[in-house]
């Protein structure tokens, strides 16, 4: 079997039960000709993968928190996985996990809580211990300093129930409450808005029988089965029938007999009898009926299809379970987090593939679920290794193309990526909905696969959603999405094959997001696709152009004479002519002459000058380089960048090649765009530590792409759609977490 460049994942399960072992070392394999790949391996795109494994059956409890997950295991060991930058996987470390984590030093858990950046468990005493973030006091041990390892909460004993906020906690203990952490919207009901670092009592509510907490509110039950809120109350998640903040809990109106209480961000619930009724925000589904206001202070009927035993909530979603287990979910869910298999949104409750449920957790941007068997499945975005199953969807570093060698030229689209090699064949890889990969296809592709008909371009580049080449004859082909004829066919249909451009002999080829521009041999420019129902769109009137950029819905221009010149959308000062007047002329953006090539993306706009500074204005959402600020009305250099040999305008993230060989990248990092090994925002350049040699950039809009001076690929940045292409990419459904039950 032939091994590609890929490293591997070998999976080896032994040979007792629910003991997993997890080697990240070694290749990459292909699949056999029939499809067929090695044990524990699953073929996908003709490369064996590791299979998704029956998760080890021995957890009790999960929790899920902003960005991690946590589970006790039936010894009384805490695991945690995803982020851990501020040490709330308490393993002593902050770096973070694609795989669970031992907290160190908890041996007797019962259960567990995960908020933003912190955890808590407790343990079979009725003790609390907590890990993290401690800023606002949350690890409840006095102090306001971290900690990646637990430490026990002051005051608690003989607690019986745990609850974990965004950064807050809650205890029950004999009937009362009792909190800690952070107390800006008076979710700690002590009748204040100021952080306690150790535990304080909840004062109002009796008897207490349960209590949740989530963002910046809390809630509880009595004993009389009387629901009470308190906190933040902007979008009426208290119940109330108004949005007055409360520091002391208040009861919720309109609900008797309450069984369990659920407490997302912005929004609460309460089920009754088999029936979940929620109220506050519902700006993206979370009140579970579509018939609802955008926002709600008293309590509306969840649209559930059949009766509901639990419900959880989490940021902007929740879910309710049925008396077998089934979950059914309602809300945001761009990032499958409600693991029904798809990315689409719901106002009602929808089926999941989330099975046989004894206990649940709802999270940031992930759910996670625990089987009657002890088995622990998460479904949701991966940026931070969150679902715990060894693969993320987002890289912050460079990570190599698998079975890619001797590249010469690498293009990004907003979510695929394209190279031609040295041997004049080009592969394509990610996203395929329009047949942007080119391989006669609508599948989408997480390693690369070969355009068809395609050899020894002279020009690659690339859209949002289409590709276009100009090859040694000079002639144009476009591939992909082709709405308003961006790939040069009337038909405005969608084509998986390329399709020839005729009528133009093109010195240089160009590609906007949803727009193709050639430069003829005359110097004039072309374009087709969506100009934007924008008068003048089209570079008329000019001769002589050496470069042409088009963003979402302005042109730039270098002229003869090596000025820029711009026209069309200004509102973010796109134009750089000092207003947000859109206009049809020409203008000349302040100080962009002698200018070497010029870029535009979205709503901004940079040029390339001939001393090797780089010029950026228009939005600017940390994407110029030029540090804060929102709108950049006039050109501004690049802070402290020269020496530039190539740039790259991404549309989170820009990147910049240096003289030198070296890459350096700014931006939104969220995904890891940036590609410096982290998650930070950086509004001025830093350099990829590690990466020399390279001889071409290319950013799309969450990932970029570099080829080395080997002729290797790399990328990094979000992988949802495979556009990394190295065999991942966004799982829509639950995956089993990979933890050890030896």
């Amino acid at each position: 079997m032939q091994k590609s460049l890929l490293s591997s994942l070998v999976l080896v399960l032994a040979a007792t039960a629910c003991k997993i072992e997890v080697d990240y070392t070694g290749t990459y394999y292909q699949c056999n000709p029939d499809g067929t790949c090695p044990p524990d391996y699953e073929c996908r795109d003709m490369v064996c993968i590791p299979a998704d494994p029956v998760p080890p059956a021995c957890s009790t409890d999960v929790a899920a928190g902003s960005q991690h997950a946590c589970a006790v295991r039936d010894g009384g060991t805490v695991w945690c996985w995803g982020r851990n930058d501020k040490g709330q996987l308490g393993d002593g470390t902050a770096t973070d996990s694609d795989v669970p984590v031992q907290v160190e030093g908890m041996a007797r858990a019962v259960a567990v809580g995960a908020g933003d950046a912190f955890s808590c468990a407790l343990d079979e005493a009725g003790a609390v211990f907590c890990w993290g973030a401690n800023e606002t006091g949350q690890l409840g041990d006095g102090t306001t300093g971290d900690s990646r390892s637990p430490i026990q909460v002051t005051g608690v004993s003989s607690a019986t129930q745990l609850t974990v906020g965004f950064d807050h906690a809650c205890v029950l203990a004999g009937g009362g409450i009792q909190c800690w952490g952070s107390n800006n919207e008076g979710q700690l009901g002590d009748g204040s808005t100021s952080n306690r670092l150790t535990a304080t009592t909840v004062n109002g509510v009796s008897g207490a029988t349960s209590v949740v907490a989530g963002l910046a509110h809390t809630c509880a039950i009595d004993s009389g089965k009387v629901m009470w809120c308190w906190g933040e109350n902007n979008d009426g998640e208290l119940g109330t029938g108004d949005t007055m903040r409360r520091t002391t809990p208040a009861q919720v109106v309109d609900l008797l007999d309450v069984d369990r209480i659920a407490v997302g961000d912005d929004f609460s619930c309460g089920l009754i009898q088999g029936f979940p009724y929620c109220f506050g925000q519902n700006d993206l589904g979370q009140l579970g009926n579509p018939n609802a206001p955008a926002t709600s202070t008293r309590p509306v009927m969840v649209l559930a299809p059949a009766a509901i035993v639990e419900i959880e909530a989490g940021r902007d979603h929740a879910c309710g379970a049925g008396i077998h287990g089934d979950l059914y979910c309602w809300g945001y869910n761009d990032d499958g987090r409600i693991g029904d298999g798809t990315a689409n949104g719901h106002g009602f409750p929808t089926l999941t593939k989330f099975r046989d449920t004894m206990a649940m957790a709802l999270g940031g941007e992930h759910t996670c679920a625990v089987d009657s068997g002890g088995a622990v499945r998460c479904s949701g975005f991966n940026r931070r290794g969150q679902l715990g199953d060894g693969r993320r969807v987002t890289r912050g570093e460079v990570v190599p193309v698998s079975g890619l060698a001797n590249a010469v030229l690498v293009v990004t689209g907003g979510t695929h990526s394209c190279a031609a090699l040295a041997d004049g064949s080009v592969w394509c890889w990610g996203a395929n909905a329009f047949g942007q990969l080119g391989d006669g296809t609508y599948l989408q592709r997480s390693v690369p696969v070969q355009v068809l008909g395609i050899v020894r371009p002279k020009m690659l580049v690339a859209g949002n959603a289409h590709t276009c080449a100009q090859l040694e004859d000079d002639s144009i082909w476009c591939w992909g999405a082709n709405d308003d004829g961006r790939i040069g066919d009337p038909s405005n249909q969608a084509s998986s094959h390329a399709i020839g451009y005729s009528g133009l002999t093109a010195r240089a080829i160009y590609a906007g997001d949803a727009t193709s521009c050639a430069i003829s041999t005359a110097g004039e420019a072309r374009c087709w696709g969506n100009m934007y129902d924008l008068p003048g769109s089209e570079p008329g009137g000019l001769s002589g152009l050496k470069d042409i950029a088009v963003g979402s819905a302005h042109t730039c221009v270098i002229n003869a004479s090596n000025q820029v010149v711009c026209f069309g959308a200004n509102g973010r000062g796109q134009l750089g002519d000092g207003s947000t007047d859109a206009t049809t002329a020409q203008v000349q953006p302040a100080g962009t002459a002698n200018a070497l090539d010029v870029t535009a993306r979205g709503e901004s706009s940079c040029a390339v000058m001939m001393d090797g500074t780089i010029k950026c204005w228009g939005l600017n959402s940390g994407t110029l380089g030029i540090g804060g600020g929102y709108t950049q009305l006039t050109p501004a250099s690049v802070t402290g960048f020269s020496g530039t040999a190539q740039l790259s305008h991404g549309g989170e993230a820009s990147c910049a090649r240096k003289n030198d060989g070296t890459v350096w990248c700014w931006g939104q990092n969220n995904f890891g765009q940036v590609g410096d090994n982290t998650y930070t925002q950086r509004e001025t350049p830093v350099q990829l530590v590690g990466l020399s040699g390279a001889k071409q950039i290319a950013s799309g809009r969450s990932h970029s792409c570099v080829v080395r001076s080997d002729g290797s690929v790399g990328c990094w940045g979000l992988d949802a759609q495979g556009q990394l292409g190295i065999g991942i990419r966004q799982i829509l459904g639950p995956v089993g977490v990979r933890m050890s039950c030896e």
